[in-house]
This record gives structure tokens, sequence and C-alpha cells, in this order.
């Protein structure tokens, strides 16, 4: 009889990505759909992250990096412009609008922030440090102004959510990178820890 076990590790990243996945998707869907539509911190600061995780998530469980071809994506600069151009559209005040109101977006920006999080796990295991600074050096402070505009400021960009909900994703957005910056920090120390 065979009494050899899996190992944990990759069960663990499935079970954790399909969890992560299943809460992300169901705030688009009722009853928690509700949640979305009515606060715009929901919608940013909890779902979209919450859905780039799931892919970060998954694509360690499968581990495609290592075992995937890397020949469009050289030190993970191809992931990177990706990953960039699906953030700063989905921080746009009327793609956020649309997501709201029509299903069909709110698909792709399910399916593309999904992608985005599978790729950015990718573009950090292949990118050297500089790169990686890079990155993280144009989208961070990119995150941290526009929260910033968006908790100061008295225009009310989203016609989806009121002034005081766009204040609130405003002051979550500015939290959520200053919280990315502070792991990626880590994350950078530790691997030079191990190379050194």
């Amino acid at each position: 009889m065979n009494t050899r076990r899996q190992p944990v590790g990759p069960a663990l990243a499935w079970a954790a990505a399909t969890g992560t996945a299943a809460v992300a998707i169901a705030l688009s869907l009722p009853p928690l759909r509700a949640l979305i539509e009515q606060g715009m911190a929901w919608h940013m600061v909890v779902q979209m992250p919450l859905l780039a995780a799931a892919g970060w998530l998954a694509s360690r469980a499968v581990d495609s990096a290592r075992s995937g071809p890397t020949r469009f994506n050289r030190f993970g600069l191809t992931g990177f412009m990706a990953v960039q151009c699906i953030a700063a559209y989905w921080m746009l005040p009327s793609a956020i609008d649309r997501a709201v109101v029509l299903p069909l977006v709110d698909a792709a920006k399910v399916a593309s922030l999904f992608a985005a999080g599978w790729w950015l796990r990718n573009a950090f295991q292949l990118a050297p440090p500089a790169v990686q600074l890079f990155f993280a050096g144009t989208t961070l402070p990119m995150a941290v102004w526009l929260g910033s505009y968006l908790a100061s400021t008295d225009l009310r960009l989203c016609n989806a959510y009121s002034l005081e909900s766009q204040v609130n994703a405003g002051r979550g957005l500015v939290a959520l990178a200053l919280v990315a910056g502070i792991g990626w920090a880590l994350h950078l120390r530790g691997w030079m820890a191990q190379r050194s």
C-alpha cells in the first residue's frame, strides 16, 4: 500500500487561491454585490486586491514562472507592463462606474485583475531587484497619488458613488499602497539575505 503523502504546499496554495477567488467573485454577485454598488472602498480596496491576490495564489499553486516559457517575459518586463496597464485602467473613475452598472465590464474586471495577479507573481520571480524597484517605484506612488486625490478633492469623480464613499476609498487606497510597499521591501530584504 502506498503511504506517500502529497506535498502540502500546492494543496494549501490551491485552497487559498480558490477561497480568495470565491470571496472576490461573490462580491460581484447578489446579495454581496450591494456592497460594491454602495461602497467605493469595497470595490477598489477590497474586491480588486482580492482578485489580484487570487491570481497570485493560483500562479503559486501552479508555479508557472519556473515551468512555463519566459521568452516573452524576460526579466518580468512584459508581465510588469501588463499589470501596470490593467491597474491604471481600473483606477479610472469611468472604468469603475462601468463595472458597477454593466455586468460584462464587471466580468472583464474580474478576469483582467485575476490575470494581473498571476502575471505579477511571475514577473517578480523573473525580475532582478532593479526592475522590481522600477515597477514598485512607479505603480505604488501612482496609487498613493490617486488615493490622496480621491480623499481630498471636493469633486465627485464617480457617478456611482457618493463623495463620502470616494473619500473612504481614497484613504483605503493610500493605506493599501503603503502596505504593499512595506511587503515588497520585506520580500526584497529576505531575498537579499538569502543571496548573501
